[in-house]
């Protein structure tokens, strides 16, 4: 016999990540229509701009760990607190406009330029920084 209360609790769990998943997606596809509206992009419809913003958090997730490895590995150089910085970030900002311009170039009804794929590049690098960043204490 199936316990009701765990299939309860497994339903409610799979609504909360589809709820997260809605809201990452509806966020990702907020931004590309406020940047693509600022850079003057041409597209074919905002389903093609909904079909960016899928496969932008896709090909994001599938570079990640690639991009994650290449900066632990910046760790090996015993580099100062700065110069990690510029290279991790470098590399994340690399990572983040090779995802932007896979993605143009798997769409064909939306037409970047490449400094448009380096303005939608740097505003997810700014945001990831806003979002995710920790906050650490000062040495006083």
């Amino acid at each position: 016999m199936i316990n009701q209360n765990g299939t309860k609790m497994f339903i409610l769990q799979v609504l909360r990540y589809a709820l997260a998943a809605a809201a990452v997606l509806f966020g990702y596809f907020i931004v590309m229509m406020a940047v693509f509206s600022l850079a003057g992009t041409s597209y074919g419809s905002m389903a093609y701009v909904l079909l960016f913003s899928v496969l932008f958090i896709f090909l994001g997730l599938c570079f990640e760990p690639l991009e994650r490895l290449m900066i632990h590995s910046f760790t090996f150089f015993g580099t100062g607190r700065l110069p990690f910085l510029l290279l991790a970030s470098t590399v994340q900002l690399l990572f983040l406009w090779m995802t932007a311009y896979t993605t143009d170039k798997l769409i064909e009804k939306i037409w970047l330029s490449t400094t448009e794929e380096l303005i939608v590049a740097g505003v997810f690098f700014v945001l990831d920084k806003c979002v995710s960043g920790e906050k650490q204490p000062r040495a006083q």
